[in-house]
């Protein structure tokens, strides 16, 4: 069948217009706002997650975790003054929202502000509730302490965090990069194998491994760490 020159428009297509409001949504509910915002987060979609808490945010104005979760797609999008602004008005409305003091440590440190972002960090793990991520903020204090070269504290966190999420790849990695920096070579190869062990199919991971042996003279482990990434690579 031939189409021609018409435009097909796919049903996700048709459904994110309907739900952005050009096919009417009159109907909908700040909460139906936050619910839809929430789900175009979850799928990287931040412009029209900012729109949907937008649209929440005109019908009910004195809802903290809707200007943090905007803020947070804000900071996705790059738009940091704008972000910052949205944590400080729910920080306004209430002043014991942890996430938008976590939203503020991120900015400051995208900013280079790492002891302002370690206070803000701090203070989010203080108010931080049970649905909180907490690891968040961990990592966010190991990352401001490493720029600071405070490397034993940052270790302290990133131990916290992993303690929270122990299968979060990206803590492991903040954690060898510490132990890199203090010269703990041998802790910095078990970060590694615990890595490998999360994720066996990562070539990356395998290649700083044998790096790692490298750097403590295993050749032979070096090399079969080395030729294991190659074929990873091969593979794919």
């Amino acid at each position: 069948m031939k189409f021609g020159s018409t435009v097909l428009i796919s049903l996700s297509v048709l459904m994110l217009i309907l739900l952005c409001g050009c096919l009417g949504s009159e109907g909908w509910s700040a909460q139906d706002w936050i619910e839809q915002g929430n789900r175009f987060a979850k799928d990287g979609l931040y412009i029209e997650a900012v729109d949907a808490y937008s649209n929440s945010i005109r019908l009910d104005p004195v809802n903290p975790k809707v200007w943090t979760w905007r803020g947070i797609a804000l900071q996705h999008l790059g738009r940091r003054q704008e972000a910052m602004n949205d944590f400080d008005e729910a920080i306004r409305l209430n002043p014991d929202e942890s996430g938008a003091w976590q939203g503020k440590a991120s900015s400051y440190i995208e900013d280079g502000q790492y002891k302002l972002a370690i206070k803000a960090a701090e203070r989010s793990l203080e108010l931080a509730g049970p649905d909180d991520k907490k690891e968040n903020s961990y990592l966010l204090l190991g990352f401001a302490y490493n720029r600071l070269e405070n490397y034993e504290d940052a270790l302290l966190k990133f131990d916290k965090a992993i303690e929270i999420d122990p299968k979060r790849i990206d803590l492991w990695q903040h954690k060898a990069y510490t132990l890199t920096k203090l010269g703990r070579f041998m802790e910095v190869l078990k970060c590694y194998e615990v890595m490998t062990g999360i994720d066996p199919e990562n070539p990356e991971i395998w290649n700083k491994k044998g790096e790692i042996h490298l750097v403590l003279g295993q050749i032979n482990e070096a090399n079969e760490a080395f030729t294991y990434a190659k074929s990873l690579i091969e593979r794919n």
